[in-house]
């Protein structure tokens, strides 16, 4: 596990001036397959039927686990900062299909985002604003340049197609994918934004603002990258301010963090 990542003995507040990221990796350095099946059993406690349906109805393996990984942690993390039964929240899509959640009149309910690629699963929590969070295995066998021109902004393109080495476009490709879905996601428009519009993946500090086309004055995305691995690549999109991002790996034994 990465320094970078820790988990907590207890469920952190979710705190108005900073975002958390949660991780789970699925098959990870120290975990057994009992492991594995047991988060996977309490995770499917908490879903609803639909999400149930959603998941017999991806491809078994992976995708399927990891989706009801992801969403299960995500109920119950919801729940520890609500103090709900995670079972109970009603989780619903917005006009281009971002999850929300429910909540009556008056309650502020948390933003948050859930990606996951090849047994790594994300999931970001923030009531500063809106979040996107995306993460990508590395395949070192797609075809970089036919997929930079279809998605990338033509800046993109040709930071992807200028890199000496297969190592070094593999890098430029992956934080541009992931910075781009991420912001998307964010956004809320996701697919129906069309990526070859705006710039969101050069090579910039630690952190990088896009403004997308179509958007209101002043309402613009911090961009940052996530550490998660030699095999994989993350991206952070947030609406706003800078802010703190807390980073924790999921537990395996919840322990305190979701008492019953």
């Amino acid at each position: 596990m990465d320094d970078f990542w820790k988990a907590p003995l207890t469920a952190p507040s979710l705190l108005d001036d900073s975002v958390q990221i949660w991780r789970i990796d699925l098959g990870g350095a120290g975990q057994t397959p009992g492991d594995a099946r047991w988060l996977l059993e309490r995770a499917a406690e908490v879903l609803s039927p639909e999400e149930q349906a959603h998941a017999a109805r991806m491809r078994l393996g992976g995708p399927s686990e990891e989706f009801r990984v992801g969403r299960g942690c995500l109920r119950r993390l919801l729940g520890a900062v609500l103090r709900r039964n995670p079972a109970s929240l009603v989780l619903e899509k917005g006009l281009n299909g971002k999850p929300f959640l429910r909540l009556e009149c008056g309650s502020i309910a948390p933003s948050f985002n859930v990606a996951h690629s090849h047994g790594v699963i994300l999931i970001g929590l923030s009531i500063v604003g809106e979040i996107g969070v995306d993460v990508e295995f590395i395949d070192e066998t797609i075809d970089l340049e036919g997929v930079a021109r279809t998605a990338f902004h033509v800046e993109e393109v040709e930071r992807v197609l200028s890199a000496s080495t297969l190592e070094e476009r593999l890098r430029v490709f992956y934080r541009c994918w992931t910075r781009k879905e991420a912001v998307a996601k964010a956004d809320g428009r996701g697919l129906t934004l069309e990526p070859t519009t705006y710039v969101a993946g050069l090579d910039q500090p630690e952190q990088q603002r896009v403004l997308l086309p179509g958007a209101l004055a002043g309402d613009e995305y911090l961009l940052c990258e996530l550490e998660v691995g030699q095999e994989h690549r993350a991206a952070l999109a947030t609406r706003g301010g800078n802010c703190p991002v807390l980073t924790y790996q999921f537990p395996w034994q919840f322990g305190m963090l979701f008492p019953e």
